[in-house]
C-alpha cells in the first residue's frame, strides 16, 4: 500500500507539472502574431500532446509481474491497395501474398504492428536494462492471420556503450525508406534494402569527438537466412543458417537539434554450406542522413558484394557455371528524399536498384530490379496518419525479359 500511495503521489505531481505546462503553452500560442502560423501550429501540437500525456498518466497505470513499468506500443494499419501490370515481385515465397502477383487489388489489417517496451532499473556502471518486442499478423503461408516476431531485443546500456540480444536487420544497412504501405516487408526488399530480421548479438560503443560530433562503431555476431537466398540446390543440402562477423563505423555531425549528417561504412563476412561445399558471403556498405534544412532530408545506402541475399537482398545468392558452384555478385543501393511541410503534412520520393552479376544465372532467374514510389503522409491528430503512395517497378530477367508493375496504396493508421 505504501509502494501504491507514493506512485499514486509521483503520478499526482507529474500530472500538476503537465498542468502548469499546458497553461504556459496555451498562454504562448495567445500571444503569436498572426503571420506566425506554423510556430502557432507547433505550440497547438505540444499542448495536445501534453494533454494526452495527462490523460495516459491518470487512466495507464500497467506494471509487469516484476514490477516493472511496460508500454504498449504499435499501430492498427488498414491498407487499401490496386495493382496494374503482371504483379508485384515479392522474393520471398513465405510472404507471396503480399503482393498478391496478379493484376487486381485488395485491404488488409495484416500489417498492424504490437509492441512492448520494459524498462528495468540501473545495474553496475550506472547503466540501465531494456527490453522491446515488435509483432505483426502477416506471417504468410496458408494461415497468413497469425503473430509474426517483427524485431526485438534486452539491451545493456550504458552512457558510452550497449550490448544487445535481439532480432534485428543487419547492421550494415540500418536505415531504409519512409512508408506506411510496405510494413509487413519493408519498402525496396530486393532493391536495395536489406530488410531481414535475424537473430544476433550486438556490442556498440561511443566515442565523442567534438562538442556536436560523435564517432559509433558496432560489431555483430549475425545469423544469416540461408534458404531467402535462394540456392539452385534442393534446402536439403544447405545450411538453413550460417553465422556472420559485421562491423560498421559511422560519423555523426549535428549543427541543431534538426539538421544533422550521418555517414556510415559496414562489412560483412560468411560462408554458405551447400552440398559440402563452403560458398564465400562478402558485402562492403556505405549508408547516409544528410538534413541541411529541418524541411528536406536525404538518406540512403549503397551495397556491393557477392552471395548478400542471405540478409534480404535480391535472390538468388549462388549459381551453377557448369559443375561449378559460384556466388552471385552484386550491385545495390536506394535513396530516398523526405518533405516534411509541416509537421502534419510530409512528402517522400524514393528509388532503389539491384542489378545480379548474369553468370551462371537460368533464363527464367531475375537478373536485376528497381523501384521508385512517392508517397503523401499527412498526421490527422496526434495519433492517427492517412497516405497515399504510387509505385512502379521494373524486374529485368536473365534473358532480358521484362515485367512491370504499378501498384497505388491507401492507408490509415492509429498510432499508439
Amino acid at each position: 500500500m505504501e509502494k501504491i500511495l507514493s506512485r499514486l503521489d509521483e503520478l499526482e505531481k507529474q500530472n500538476q507539472t503537465l498542468l502548469e505546462e499546458i497553461k504556459s503553452l496555451r498562454e504562448a500560442v495567445k500571444s503569436q502574431q498572426p503571420a506566425s502560423a506554423q510556430a502557432t501550429e507547433e505550440l497547438k501540437d505540444r499542448v495536445s500532446v501534453a494533454e494526452n500525456r495527462i490523460e495516459e498518466h491518470a487512466q495507464t497505470k500497467v506494471g509487469s509481474s516484476q514490477r516493472l513499468p511496460v508500454s504498449l506500443t504499435g499501430m492498427i494499419l488498414f491498407d487499401s491497395n490496386l495493382l496494374h501490370g503482371a504483379g508485384s515481385y515479392n522474393p520471398d515465397p513465405n510472404y507471396a501474398d503480399y503482393s498478391e502477383g496478379q493484376p487486381g487489388g485488395g485491404a488488409t489489417l495484416r500489417q498492424s504492428v504490437i509492441g512492448l517496451k520494459v524498462e528495468a532499473p540501473q545495474i553496475a556502471g550506472g547503466g540501465q536494462i531494456h527490453g522491446s518486442i515488435s509483432m505483426d499478423f502477416d506471417a504468410g503461408g496458408e494461415n497468413k492471420d497469425i503473430f509474426r516476431i517483427r524485431n526485438g531485443d534486452v539491451s545493456f546500456d550504458w552512457s558510452a556503450r550497449s550490448i544487445t540480444v535481439g532480432q534485428d536487420k543487419t547492421i550494415i544497412a540500418p536505415l531504409e525508406p519512409t512508408s506506411f504501405a510496405h510494413v509487413g516487408i519493408p519498402p525496396l526488399a530486393g532493391a536495395g534494402n536489406l530488410w531481414l530480421w535475424r537473430p544476433q548479438l550486438k556490442y556498440e560503443e561511443r566515442r565523442a569527438l567534438s562538442l556536436r560530433t560523435r564517432a559509433v562503431f558496432q560489431a555483430a555476431l549475425f545469423s544469416t537466412g540461408e534458404t531467402y537466398a535462394t540456392y539452385p540446390i534442393a534446402e536439403a543440402y544447405a545450411a538453413t543458417t550460417r553465422p556472420a562477423l559485421q562491423g560498421r563505423l559511422a560519423i555523426i555531425h549535428d549543427w541543431s537539434d534538426r539538421t544533422k549528417l550521418s555517414i556510415g561504412v559496414g562489412a560483412h563476412e560468411s560462408e554458405s554450406h551447400i552440398s559440402g561445399k563452403s560458398i564465400p558471403s562478402r558485402v562492403l556498405s556505405s549508408d547516409f542522413l544528410f538534413k541541411p534544412l529541418h524541411w528536406l532530408e536525404l538518406s540512403g545506402t549503397v551495397l556491393h558484394g557477392e552471395n548478400f541475399a542471405n540478409l534480404g537482398a535480391l535472390p538468388t545468392g549462388a549459381a551453377v557455371d557448369g559443375t561449378t558452384l559460384i556466388p552471385i555478385k552484386g550491385s545495390a543501393g536506394w535513396m530516398q528524399i523526405a518533405i516534411p511541410v509541416t509537421n502534419r503534412l510530409t512528402f517522400d520520393a524514393y528509388a532503389g536498384r539491384q542489378v545480379n552479376e548474369s553468370r551462371g544465372l537460368t533464363l527464367n532467374q531475375i537478373a536485376g530490379n528497381l523501384i521508385y514510389a512517392g508517397n503523401v503522409l499527412y498526421r490527422v491528430g496526434p495519433n492517427v496518419m492517412i497516405g497515399f503512395e504510387g509505385a512502379h517497378e521494373n524486374i529485368v530477367y536473365a534473358n532480358h525479359t521484362l515485367t512491370l508493375t504499378n501498384r497505388y496504396d491507401a492507408t490509415l493508421a492509429y498510432l499508439f
